[in-house]
């Protein structure tokens, strides 16, 4: 009879501990799904930060078989242009300026204007106007004296522009913007210390256009004691 009540014992012994253990499954199986329940959400709302977008359609003619470059503070995005100038694509929200590098000439091309594109909004663009960028493929400093230098500069296509100059890269003054339209430049600069380095770039655009700017690498002249 002890035996028999021994066993009987050890048999609701092990019940009750296997019932334990499978409480205790149940609650670490409840808190797991609860913790995969508040990832998940954490994970969407991410997603849905994220995510704001809108669509831009239009035609551009000129683009035709080419790529339009759309870019913005986030980056430049590619958009295929059919056969008949016809895109079609979905960007980011952000401020964007169109370009493309023309067929013929393989010289960067604008928009005059920028692009607004906001979340869940569709923009259609038709004939954009188009501006030129022109490239400064000479730049000279035919006169420098002890207080003004003369800076010449030759533009592919008809262009106006302004220079900046300073005593350090960063420059801090700039002439004012030509507004006639010519491939020949000349700016006289004045008032310039003696015996001094400075640093100057040319700036050519089309009509003083912030998207047709174009800004030359850095160059250097030395004023006469």
């Amino acid at each position: 009879m002890k035996y028999i009540s021994k066993v009987l014992h050890h048999e609701a012994f092990k019940t009750t501990l296997q019932s334990r253990k499978f409480r205790l499954l149940i609650v670490l199986t409840i808190l797991f799904s609860n913790l995969f329940v508040i990832i998940g959400c954490s994970s969407s709302s991410d997603n849905n930060l994220t995510s704001e977008s809108g669509f831009i359609t239009g035609s551009l003619l000129d683009a035709a078989n080419s790529n339009i470059i759309a870019t913005s503070e986030s980056g430049e995005y590619i958009i295929p242009v059919d056969s008949y100038g016809r895109f079609s694509t979905s960007l980011p929200t952000g401020v964007y300026t169109l370009s493309y590098r023309a067929a013929t000439s393989n010289k960067l091309v604008l928009t005059n204007k920028t692009f607004v594109v906001a979340n869940n909004v569709t923009i259609s663009i038709v004939d954009a106007d188009l501006v030129p960028q022109p490239q400064v493929i000479l730049v000279n400093i035919p006169v420098v004296n002890a207080n003004s230098a003369i800076i010449e500069w030759e533009t592919d296509i008809e262009s106006d522009g302004n220079l900046e100059y300073g005593t350090n890269e960063l420059y801090g003054v700039s002439t004012f913007a030509s507004t006639d339209l010519t491939t020949k430049h000349r700016v006289q600069l004045n008032n310039l210390m003696a015996n001094t380095t400075y640093h100057f770039r040319v700036v050519a655009s089309r009509h003083n256009l912030e998207s047709a700017k174009y800004y030359t690498q850095d160059y250097t002249f030395t004023t006469s004691e």
